[in-house]
């Protein structure tokens, strides 16, 4: 166990490892029979080329970024820890950029990256509750990145039939290959450029709340 743990820290351990979570990830979520929620709003993101900022739970990374649109370039936010760098690998695969940061490292930084990507035409992927929780809560730094943007934020969800979940800080989803799937992207959601932090505080609970209320949708319809 040692010895994967110290491979998995190495540059070729990193570059395999995320090989094969994008291999694994990509099988699994081809092998799922998947249902849209609300196919209107699917359509509307697809046919149009605006910046997004979307968003998905960090429980549900394991399929999330195989489910959002390929009609745009997207810019991942990842820790550069070595998990999140091994994700990372596998976000590239996807044809997805990579933007190295986290609430404690390098967030700042990273913070005026999502922020140049936007500015040139393209959108950026958050788990707003990473990398270390707590679980589904989300932090007030995509409320600011919309706020300063003045791009919606769009909340991905997706749920299985069969999964398997792990006891992590967040209740990681394994789903189970050739299940039952349902998923859904919210409505745009938009945050005021002049607003106070009390203000911020409240776009941020609306947030949390509407990722919850879609979650348990789609939670339901798979049931």
């Amino acid at each position: 166990m040692r010895t994967i743990k110290r491979f998995s820290k190495t540059i070729l351990g990193q570059k395999l490892i995320g090989f094969l979570f994008y291999l694994i990830t990509s099988l699994i979520c081809k092998s799922i029979k998947w249902q849209y929620l609300v196919e209107n709003e699917k359509e509307n993101i697809l046919k149009n080329d605006e910046e997004y900022i979307f968003c998905c739970w960090h429980n549900r990374l394991f399929l999330g970024p195989h489910l959002l649109p390929r009609n745009r370039i997207i810019n991942a936010l990842q820790s550069s820890h070595s998990d999140g760098m091994i994700t990372s690998i596998a976000f590239q695969y996807l044809g997805m950029k990579v933007i190295l940061g986290s609430s404690q490292k390098g967030g700042m930084q990273a913070f005026r990256k999502m922020v140049k990507s936007i500015q040139l035409g393209e959108s950026v992927a958050i788990t707003p509750d990473g990398p270390k929780g707590p679980k589904e809560t989300v932090k007030e730094g995509i409320i600011k990145l919309a706020q300063i943007t003045q791009k919606p934020i769009i909340p991905l969800v997706w749920s299985t039939k069969k999964y398997k979940t792990f006891n992590s800080w967040d209740n990681f989803i394994l789903p189970y290959p050739f299940s039952k799937g349902v998923y859904s992207f919210g409505k745009p959601i938009y945050v005021k450029k002049k607003i106070n932090e009390e203000e911020i505080e409240k776009a941020r609970k609306n947030l949390e709340n509407e990722i919850k209320r879609l979650t348990q949708l789609v939670i339901k319809k798979t049931n």
